[in-house]
C-alpha cells in the first residue's frame, strides 16, 4: 500500500494536532478532549457517511436531553430557551462555512434545501437549466418536474469518469453553457461515483463565461466532510444534509442563498415565524426555515455538532477523512479490483465506489458485513463512504472482505 500503517497512523494523529491544539472542547458541551466517541459496536461498523452518519454520543445525549426538557417543562420560557439554540448552531455554522447567518436557512435535508431552489427560481419559458447527469433526483427529477409546469428547459451535460485534468472538466462544462442558460445546478460530490468536481475553479470559470448564470451547488457529500468557504466560493446557492458527513442530527438541513438573490427566491413554505405580512419579518434567508413547528431538540443539538466541529475545525476533519479513505483506495487498488470511482488525485473523494457483477450488489454488502462487521451500500455499485470516526482496523478489515468476495466484482 502507498500509506503504511505508521505513515496512516501518523497523517491521522497530525491532522488531530493541526485541528485545532489537540481539540479543546469549544464549549462547556463538548466535555471530551480530542475526536468525539460514537456508541456503534466493533461488529456494526458504519462506513455509509454518504446516505447517514452516527451522532457523536455527546450529540445524541444532547438530543435526548433536550427532548427530555421539553416534556417535562412547555413552558414558554422553557421553549423559547431551548429554541434560541436555532440561532446559536446558525451563527457557528456560518463561522465554518465563512459566511453570514442571514444568508443561512436550516430546513429538514439537502432534498427539502434543493427543491426551494428547483421550485423558487423565477425561470421563463425561455430559460434553459444546465444540470450535471450525476445529480441527486432532488437536483435532477425535480428540476423536470418544474419544467413540465412552467415550460423551461432542462438540459445535461456529462463527465467521464476517466477524465484526466481540471481543465477538461471546466472546458466540459463551460462548453455547454449557451444563450439561454440561466442555471447550472450541480452536486459537488457524486454520490453514484464518488467524483469531485474541481469546485472553487468550476465556479469561477462558469462566473468568467456569464456572469448572471445562477450556480447552485448540492453540497451533500461536502458540508461536514470537505473544509469549503462559501463566503468566497463563486456559487449563488448551496445545500447540505447534517445526517451525513456533519455528524449531526435527523431532519435538519442547511440552506445558503446569497445575499442578493434571497428576495427573488420563492419560499416553498410559508409558516411560523414568516410574519403577518407578504413580505416577511424573517430576516434574510430564515424566510426559507419558517416551517411551522419543526423538531426543536434537533435543532437544539445542532449547536452542539457544530460546537464539536469548531474543535476539529472543517480542516482537521477533512484531512482525517480523507487520510482514512486514501488508506481505504489504495488497499482496493492493491487488489487490483474494478472501479467506478476515479482514482485520479485531483477527482477523488470519501466515496468510493466499486463495479459489481449484475444482481451481485446487495448480496455483496451482506456478505462484507458478515465477514467484517463493516455497513457499506450499493448505490452506483459497492460503495464505501468512510468518515473521521473510521480507524485503521476499520480499513483493513473491509479491505479483506472485499479480497475474500472478489469473484463478486465486475
Amino acid at each position: 500500500m502507498n500509506i503504511q500503517r505508521r505513515e496512516f497512523l501518523q497523517i491521522v494523529g497530525g491532522a488531530v494536532l493541526a485541528g485545532s491544539a489537540g481539540l479543546q472542547p469549544a464549549s462547556a458541551k463538548s466535555s471530551a478532549i480530542g475526536w468525539p466517541s460514537f456508541g456503534f459496536p466493533d461488529d456494526k461498523v458504519p462506513m455509509n457517511a454518504a446516505n447517514i452518519c452516527p451522532m457523536p454520543v455527546i450529540v445524541s445525549e444532547a438530543y435526548a436531553r433536550y427532548a427530555r426538557e421539553l416534556d417535562d417543562d412547555l413552558s414558554p420560557g422553557n421553549r423559547q430557551r431551548i429554541e434560541a439554540l436555532r440561532e446559536s448552531a446558525r451563527s457557528r455554522i456560518a463561522g465554518l462555512l465563512g459566511t453570514s447567518s442571514d444568508e443561512l436557512a436550516l430546513v429538514r435535508n439537502t432534498s427539502e434545501a434543493n427543491n426551494v431552489i428547483v421550485q423558487g427560481l423565477p425561470l421563463s419559458q425561455e430559460d434553459e437549466v444546465l444540470l450535471w447527469d450525476q445529480n441527486h433526483p432532488s437536483n435532477s427529477v425535480a428540476w423536470d418536474v418544474r419544467a413540465s409546469r412552467s415550460g423551461c428547459k432542462v438540459r445535461r451535460f456529462s463527465i467521464p469518469t476517466e477524465t484526466g485534468s481540471v481543465d477538461e472538466v471546466i472546458s466540459r462544462v463551460v462548453d455547454e453553457i449557451g444563450n439561454n442558460t440561466r442555471v447550472i445546478s450541480f452536486t459537488h460530490i457524486s454520490n453514484i461515483s464518488g467524483f469531485r468536481l474541481p469546485l472553487a475553479e468550476l465556479c469561477a470559470a462558469i462566473r468568467r463565461r456569464k456572469e448572471n448564470v445562477h450556480i447552485h451547488v448540492d453540497g451533500a457529500q461536502t458540508w461536514g466532510a470537505v473544509d469549503v468557504k462559501l463566503g468566497v466560493l463563486e456559487c449563488d446557492s448551496f445545500t447540505g444534509s447534517a445526517h451525513k458527513w456533519f455528524t449531526g442530527p435527523r431532519e435538519v438541513g442547511l440552506l445558503y442563498v446569497r445575499k442578493q438573490h434571497i428576495r427573488q427566491i420563492w419560499p416553498s413554505v410559508v409558516s411560523v415565524p414568516w410574519g403577518s405580512d407578504v413580505e416577511p419579518s424573517a430576516v434574510g434567508a430564515r424566510k426559507f426555515d419558517a416551517l411551522g413547528q419543526r423538531d426543536d431538540a434537533a435543532l437544539a443539538a445542532l449547536d452542539d455538532a457544530a460546537s464539536l466541529h469548531e474543535s476539529m475545525t472543517p480542516a482537521g476533519v477533512e484531512q482525517r477523512s480523507m487520510a482514512i479513505a486514501n488508506r481505504l483506495r489504495d488497499g482496493l487498488q492493491d487488489l487490483g479490483v474494478p472501479f467506478v470511482s476515479s482514482t485520479n488525485a485531483a477527482f477523488t473523494s470519501s466515496v468510493i465506489i466499486l463495479s459489481t457483477r449484475p444482481a451481485m450488489g446487495d448480496e455483496l454488502v451482506d456478505r462484507v458485513f458478515k465477514d467484517s462487521g463493516i455497513i457499506t451500500a450499493m448505490v452506483g455499485g459497492f460503495r464505501m463512504s468512510p468518515h473521521f470516526y473510521n480507524t485503521e482496523d476499520h480499513v483493513d478489515r473491509v479491505v479483506a472482505a472485499v479480497g475474500r468476495n472478489r469473484n463478486m466484482l465486475a
